[in-house]
């Protein structure tokens, strides 16, 4: 017969028991709300541990097996309870990302692992190290020593329903005043088990041994009933407000950021997430797009709550940035909103308007600038035209720079330099260094300073380059005529050693003597030679040296004679004395050597006829250095060659060299045309145009002659 205390705890037991089932039903029958489908779990486990409690305590002491089954019995509602109240809260508040199926495989892990050592507790001392069974006012209460399992779960619960009362808090603050009265019963229905459990745990229960837990499930019952019917709780949950916010924010077509108090991003639209670039956080790299993220990290310009919108940039895109202060109910400031509205192509269209003005402005006040300076430079043209010589020409130049209101102590320099240069100097000015050079022979350099800040850009060194070509060019029609016109003239004779020159190479090659009987200057400093062999019968061999030689562009044989023709790529050392104006007298190679003479005007500068061919085919031997005067015959035959442009000249030469005048010919017009790179309808031009003077010149010189 059951006594009066046994029938208080088998009362109270089983009227939690009721409670805790009959609201598993109500929740079942709505569980398509918001929060029913875990809210029937959770009465449903509650149930088990409150009707498994109650057979375990009327259980008799001598059945120990059964006693033991009933205590087991109950850990399915001890272990499940937590998961099932977190799982509610979250879907309850709407903290979708907790009812995952990952999330939630992951919150079983410990209570599968409790069950699990619960059911095999005889064989380990995990879950209980000792108990025992004394019965106290007619009921069977069973006296434990915790294991360490025991307290790992315990504490694990206590986590659990701590984060699921933070949920529902945090819920509250956003809230609505509405649904403040059902949160109050809802935090007492969780609160009141757990204050019992944690009392139980401590030891302040009514025995020793006794789990009081059960016994609040009463209490818990009758506040979600109150939640239930008297609060509409699956009729209003929070998850309204919640989701509500998160389908609004979704539908916006601009980034909206939403930050607490300490300026953390606590939610976010995908539009958000797709515009800013996430930095790399622990939340950032769980896939929780930009929250946890303090906005200094987003938006480092950005306005304060309230006031005026900002402009910033993100990466290629422009946004304006409004801030607005989110307050709670009562009027306090818990966070600010940032909505970022694209105004890309608005601002692209004023910045393009903008930026065609200044575009027209640069341009009027570049050309305006550049027409002067091409003012100033014509008039340093002039003076190159007037030049007679070397050093009227330069003085021109410079003298006709400093009087122009752009440049600075123009100067020339001796000295050559590969390319132009622009550097400030240590007086804050700009400084332009440009090569003056023809045909690849350097002049030396022109050197202007400026105190304009802009000074020097591409446009006005192109006009400098063009000026400093014009210069080099001068120089060396100067240096021609004062070799044409010389009273006198100075015969070097220079040697090139084998590595200096590929005539020398194969004349040692195949033993023979090659002869330059005239050359012809081609584009990129190359210069096209025809060559006599002489004591070699394999000229085909003598060509395919020639051809192995790195200096050679291309071979060709004439028919039907000794000559070669060979083209020489780049500066030669032929080509230097060519193109400083001097003339090319006899050029011969044999045993390894190339020996030349170079006439020149006797006022010209050996030395630097000397150092350019150094500088060009190494060290070079000067072997004799003779003054003579022009010969009788130089003033007749040189009269109508002068009058010869020369490109005329360089066809006449080339023509005659490739055999075009002899019959039948060696060469055709096409052939010779192809050689000096230019079309055959041009060389034929300058071929008639050349003869044409030479023929005019000799007719009227012999027809004022007197008849003999």
């Amino acid at each position: 017969m059951v006594g009066v205390a046994a029938a208080f705890h088998v009362s109270l037991l089983g009227l939690s028991a009721l409670l805790t089932t009959w609201l598993a039903v109500v929740g079942w029958r709505n569980r398509g709300r918001p929060g029913a489908t875990p809210f029937t779990g959770m009465m449903a486990v509650a149930s088990v541990w409150s009707a498994g409690y109650a057979a375990a305590l009327l259980t008799p002491a001598d059945q120990y097996g059964l006693r033991l089954f009933f205590e087991q019995l109950q850990w399915f509602g001890i272990v499940l309870a937590p998961v099932f109240v977190l799982l509610f809260f979250a879907e309850y508040t709407g903290f979708e990302e907790l009812q995952r199926p990952a999330v939630v495989a992951g919150l079983c892990i410990v209570p599968v692992v409790t069950l699990v050592l619960v059911w095999t507790s005889q064989y380990h001392p995990l879950i209980w190290r000792d108990w025992s069974f004394r019965v106290v006012d007619g009921v069977n209460v069973a006296t434990q020593q915790q294991g360490p399992w025991y307290r790992i779960n315990l504490l694990y619960t206590y986590l659990l329903l701590g984060g699921s009362v933070s949920l529902l808090l945090y819920t509250v603050r956003r809230s609505e005043q509405s649904f403040s009265a059902a949160s109050a019963v809802l935090i007492v229905g969780i609160g009141t088990p757990t204050v019992a459990n944690l009392l139980s745990v401590l030891g302040y229960a009514i025995y020793e041994g006794l789990d009081m837990t059960p016994y609040a499930f009463s209490i818990t019952g009758l506040a979600f009933a109150i939640a239930v019917f008297e609060h509409d709780l699956f009729e209003r949950p929070p998850s309204i407000l919640q989701l509500g916010r998160t389908s609004a924010l979704g539908t916006l077509n601009d980034p909206v950021l939403i930050t607490d108090r300490d300026g953390t991003i606590v939610t976010d639209n995908q539009v958000a997430r797709d515009v800013l670039s996430v930095p790399s956080t622990p939340e950032t790299d769980r896939g929780s797009g930009l929250v946890g993220v303090t906005i200094e990290a987003l938006l480092p310009e950005r306005p304060q709550p309230g006031g005026e919108p900002a402009l910033i940039t993100v990466d290629d895109r422009q946004f304006e940035v409004s801030a607005s202060p989110v307050e709670d109910g009562r009027g306090r400031s818990v966070g600010t909103a940032y909505l970022l509205h694209d105004v890309t192509e608005r601002e692209r269209r004023l910045a393009e308007l903008e930026r065609r003005q200044d575009e027209l402005e640069r341009q009027r006040t570049e050309l305006r600038e550049l027409d002067a300076i091409n003012q100033s430079i014509r008039s340093v043209l002039t003076s190159i035209v007037r030049a007679q010589s070397r050093p009227e020409l330069l003085d021109g130049v410079t003298n006709r720079l400093a009087t122009t209101p752009w440049y600075v102590h123009p100067t020339i320099r001796d000295e050559s330099v590969p390319e132009t240069t622009v550097e400030a100097t240590d007086g804050g000015r700009m400084r332009a260094t440009v090569p003056i050079d023809f045909a690849s022979v350097g002049y030396g350099a022109l050197v202007v300073e400026s105190d304009r800040e802009e000074a020097f850009d591409d446009h006005e060194l192109t006009v400098l380059e063009e000026l400093c070509a014009s210069v080099g060019m001068a120089l060396h029609a100067i240096e021609t005529r004062e070799t044409l016109l010389s009273d006198s003239l100075v015969a070097l004779t220079y040697q090139v050693p084998a590595e200096g020159s590929p005539l020398a190479r194969v004349s040692d090659a195949h033993d023979c003597t090659l002869t330059v009987e005239g050359t012809v200057p081609v584009e990129d400093s190359g210069l096209l030679c025809y060559v006599d062999v002489e004591d070699c019968d394999d000229l085909e061999a003598v060509a395919d040296t020639f051809a192995d030689a790195d200096e050679v562009e291309r071979v060709r044989q004439v028919p039907n004679r000794g000559t070669v023709e060979v083209r020489l790529r780049g500066p030669s050392a032929l080509g230097v004395v060519t193109a400083r104006g001097a003339r090319l007298g006899e050029a011969t190679a044999h045993d390894g050597r190339l020996t030349f003479v170079a006439e020149t005007a006797t006022g010209n500068a050996v030395r630097e006829l000397t150092e350019a061919l150094d500088d060009v085919v190494g060290p070079v031997s000067l072997q004799s250095k003779r003054e003579r005067p022009p010969a009788a015959e130089d003033e007749g035959r040189t009269a109508p060659i002068e009058e010869l442009t020369d490109r005329q000249r360089e066809a006449v030469v080339a023509a005659h060299n490739a055999g075009y005048f002899d019959w039948p010919r060696e060469s055709t017009a096409e052939e010779i045309a192809d050689a000096m790179e230019i079309a055959s309808s041009t060389f034929h031009s300058h071929l008639r145009k050349s003869l044409s003077k030479v023929v005019s010149a000799h007719v009227n010189r012999n027809g004022d002659a007197p008849d003999d």
